[in-house]
Order: structure tokens, then C-alpha cells, then sequence
């Protein structure tokens, strides 16, 4: 030990930067699709002994060693934002590098500021001054997932995807909670090894680590185990994957031939029934599946009718539209019934910053951007009731990111969630796996099933305590069919308490 203490750890400045980038890069790997939870163990212990080595030197450095913790974590396990830029024909790509590290850099703040305010409240490896450190982290964290539309992506806790029975706290808790735990869990090692506190303090944090562990595995997986999945014997779900490129996707010369592939991936043959007695078929399609082009062109309408009518149960078709109006452009999910007359509309209400509007956009004199006529915001999550379909909470691509943000008890509580996203702009990378893992993510925390369909994949159906039930490959055309999970039998504690 005396040899690691003396020769391990860097002891320049410049060497301790270079660690704090290295380790956020390990603590990646913590991220999805690998989720090797041990790899941000790593990470945040080592980090908090090179951080704390900064505790009697200028502010500045401990600021600077958070920010390339961060900019090393984010990098490695957001690289895959920059992929939107590489579709063909982008007249954009030349912003690649920007978006690989643009953004981690921007985001980067956030441990920066915690690492600044840890140390300039209470430097050192005292008891006091690790548990600031703590606070000042998951304050972060959560601050991250809140300010500027926020973005709760890769929080520590979602380390823990890899393991359904440590995933079953979010009931409880949600993610944020989950994050501060793993953040104590993973930092105590490096208090029990360096801290300044008497032995008995340290190894006492140690063994309480340990137990939190073990105590939440032991209470997920007597969850999992009391509560196998169950289904509405009255409901099929029917996700829709017709696996567009990108660069196809919008190319007006290849609008009707996309449109010719989905309805063939509908016809495909149906091996799945309902068996109660009131049967229902729900086909989900992704995001922007079809446009306004296709309900206003009567042949287009006249061959999904067609489509529809290939099933015995009454069908219905919950799916993507690009939607126009005098208002604007819609980000919608629409509900069409088997004659193809849509009976509701819901739009997206968290749009995507620069993607789908412009922040500040009338304060900045630069024409493209004050010609960017953007999607016209919806009001916010609800639960929508129709016909033979159980009631359900809409959301369009990543709304399901959001903890607390997905449904509404407006008129009621909703029994599932639809989900619809493209995500063929991330190709062949960690972005839709992890993606997806929102879905189970929120699946937990509200006690309902999430069916997910993404155009290119990965689509889901995920019951209430977050099993795949069904999921689809990447990058292949699909249709996948399951009887509709049941709710959790009660609603979750984390459900009932949240606050929008």
C-alpha cells in the first residue's frame, strides 16, 4: 500500500489532469452498451484521490480537474452524437468535430462546478469534506437532467442497466436517487483507502456501502421474483420497424417507395391473437412513419386501409406523423382507426434545442436561424382514452428521457406508455441501446409497460419492472408482436410522490 501511495498516483499537475481525463474515459465504459458497473467504481474512486491531491492548491485546478473528468466521461460515452453528421449527404459533416466534442465539453461543467464548489467548501479527505463532495455531485448531476431543457443522459446510475434487480430501486427512488447512491457506493472505496477520518469511521462508511449493495439487490430481486410479467389477454401490440436509412428517410424522391415498405412490413402475417373477449390489435409505428403527404393522398390512405384490413380483430395504428397545419410543423403521434380516419393527435412537447427550435432565436440576427421555422410545442404529457385501447401516456422520441415527465394522471392514470423515435441518425453505435434503456427506466419508475418502436431499432416491449419482453435487432426491418403487459399491481411509491 505504501508503494501505490508513493509511486501510483501522478504527483504534477499536469499528470493529475491527465489522470482525471483517463479516468472519466474508464468511467464511460460504465455506459451503455457495455454497462460495466466496475469500471465507474474505478473511475470515481481514483478520481476523488487525484481531485482531493488539488484540495491545498488553487481553486482553479480542482475546477479544471472536474471539467476533464467530465469531458474524458462524456466523450467516450456520447462520442456517438456526432453520427447524426455523418449521414449522407449532410452538407453539415464539417461540424462533426464540434458535435464529438461540443457538446461533452459543454456538459463537462457540471462536474467542474461540483468539484469547485466541494473544494471550496470543504477541501481535504475529511468525513465532512467527502460527504460535500457527495452532496455537490448528485446536486450536479441533477442539475444536469433539469437546467437548459436538461438532459438526464448517462447519469451514474444508469450504470446498473445490465442488472434488472439493482434497477428495481427506481420504484422507489427513481434515477436521480439511484445516482446518488451509486455515486456514494462508488466513491467509498477511495475514503476508506486515503481519507483522513479514523479507521472505524472509514471502514465503517465501507461496510455501510457494502450493505446499501447488497440491500438493494436483495430487495430487487425479491421484487422481480414476486412479480412475473402478466398481460391483457385482450390486447396485442404490434411494433412496426421498417428500418429506413436516414439518408433516405427524407428524400422526397423515395417518399412512396418508404411508404410501400411499411405497409408490406404491416401485411406481414399475424401469429399472435388476442384471447380475451374483447380482442384489439394496436400496430405502433416509429417516429414520423408518415407525413401529411400520405393521410391527405387518397391512394395513400386507400392502400394503408387495405393494409389494416388484413386483420380479423379491429386494428388500430398508433404511429409518427410529420404533421403541417396553419400553425406550423407537428412532431405528432396520431391514433388512425382501421378506415384510416385519424381520431387524435398528440405533439411533442420537449422538442430537441437547435434540432427541432432555436433557443433564443429572435435575439439572434443570422438568417438561417430567423427563417428556422421549427415544430410547434405540444402541452405536455396526459393519458389518452380511446376506444377498445387501454388508456396510455404518448411520448415522441426523447420525452422518454425525462424521470417524472412521462405521464399524467389527466383524465387518469395511463396503463402503458407508446413510445415512437427514428434514432437511424446514430447508425451502428451506443446511442439507441442506450436510448432503449430508457424505456426500462421508466417502465420501473411508473409501474407501467413501455412499447417502443424505432425505425431503425431497437424496439422494445418492456413490462413494469423493466423486462424485455419483445425486442428487435438493430438495423433490420421488423414486425414484432406481444400480448400487452399488465401494470405493476400497484403504483409505484416514486410515481406517487414525483412532482413535474
Amino acid at each position: 500500500m505504501r508503494f501505490l501511495s508513493r509511486s501510483f498516483f501522478p504527483t504534477t499537475t499536469a499528470g493529475r489532469f491527465l489522470s482525471c481525463f483517463l479516468m472519466g474515459a474508464v468511467g464511460g465504459g460504465g455506459m451503455g452498451p457495455l454497462y460495466l458497473w466496475p469500471s465507474l467504481l474505478i473511475a470515481l474512486s481514483f478520481f476523488w484521490i487525484i481531485l482531493t491531491d488539488f484540495s491545498r492548491q488553487a481553486r482553479w485546478k480542482s475546477f479544471a480537474a472536474g471539467w476533464l473528468f467530465g469531458f474524458g466521461y462524456f466523450v467516450f460515452s456520447l462520442y456517438w452524437i456526432g453520427n447524426a453528421l455523418l449521414v449522407d449527404g449532410n452538407p453539415y459533416l464539417w461540424a462533426y468535430p464540434l458535435a464529438v466534442v461540443g457538446l461533452p465539453a459543454l456538459f463537462s461543467f457540471y462536474p467542474a462546478f461540483a468539484a469547485l464548489i466541494s473544494r471550496s467548501l470543504r477541501g481535504g479527505r475529511s468525513l465532512l469534506a467527502f460527504l460535500v463532495y457527495l452532496v455537490a455531485m448528485m446536486l450536479f448531476e441533477y442539475l444536469r437532467g433539469r437546467l437548459f431543457t436538461g438532459f438526464p443522459w448517462n447519469l451514474f446510475g444508469m450504470t446498473w442497466t445490465g442488472n434488472l434487480a439493482m434497477l428495481q430501486f427506481l420504484s422507489i427512488g427513481g434515477v436521480y436517487t439511484l445516482s446518488f447512491l451509486t455515486i456514494f457506493m462508488f466513491s467509498v472505496p477511495a475514503f476508506a483507502w486515503k481519507g483522513e477520518s479514523p479507521k472505524v469511521v472509514r471502514y465503517g462508511f465501507l461496510v455501510a456501502a457494502i450493505a446499501v449493495a447488497v440491500g438493494l439487490y436483495m430487495f430487487g430481486a425479491q421484487r422481480l421474483a414476486a412479480h412475473p410479467t402478466e398481460y391483457n389477454n385482450n390486447v396485442v401490440v404490434q411494433i412496426i420497424q421498417p428500418n429506413i436509412v436516414q439518408a433516405d428517410k427524407w428524400n422526397s424522391e423515395k417518399m412512396w417507395d418508404n411508404y410501400r415498405d411499411l405497409l408490406t412490413i404491416v401485411r406481414a402475417d399475424a401469429k399472435l391473437s388476442p384471447k380475451g373477449p374483447n380482442p384489439v390489435r394496436v400496430l405502433v409505428m416509429p417516429e414520423t412513419a408518415i407525413t401529411y403527404h400520405h393521410l391527405d393522398t387518397p391512394q395513400a390512405v386507400e392502400a394503408m386501409r387495405g393494409a389494416l384490413m388484413h386483420f380479423r380483430e379491429p386494428t388500430y395504428v398508433l404511429t409518427g406523423a410529420l404533421l403541417k397545419d396553419t400553425h406550423g410543423y407537428h412532431n405528432s403521434l396520431v391514433a388512425l382507426d382501421q378506415d384510416v380516419h385519424q381520431i387524435f393527435s398528440f405533439d411533442k412537447f420537449h422538442l430537441v434545442p437547435f434540432g427541432e427550435y432555436i433557443p433564443f432565436q429572435k435575439y439572434i440576427p443570422i438568417g438561417p436561424i430567423t427563417n428556422f421555422s421549427g415544430f410547434v410545442e405540444g402541452p405536455g404529457p396526459r393519458t389518452v382514452m380511446l376506444d377498445d385501447i387501454p388508456p396510455f401516456s404518448p411520448l415522441v422520441c426523447y420525452e422518454v428521457i425525462f424521470p417524472g415527465e412521462v405521464t399524467s394522471d389527466n383524465p387518469q392514470r395511463p396503463e402503458w406508455i407508446v413510445n415512437v423515435t427514428n434514432d437511424a441518425w446514430y447508425g451502428v453505435s451506443a446511442g439507441p441501446y442506450q436510448h432503449l434503456a430508457h424505456a426500462i427506466y421508466r417502465a420501473i419508475e411508473e409501474g407501467v409497460p413501455v412499447v417502443r418502436s424505432a425505425n431503425t431499432g431497437v424496439s422494445a416491449v418492456v413490462d413494469p419492472y423493466g423486462r424485455l419482453v419483445t425486442v428487435t435487432p438493430l438495423l433490420s426491418p421488423y414486425s414484432a408482436e406481444s400480448l400487452l403487459p399488465l401494470p405493476a399491481e400497484a403504483q409505484p411509491l416514486y410515481s406517487r410522490l414525483k412532482t413535474y
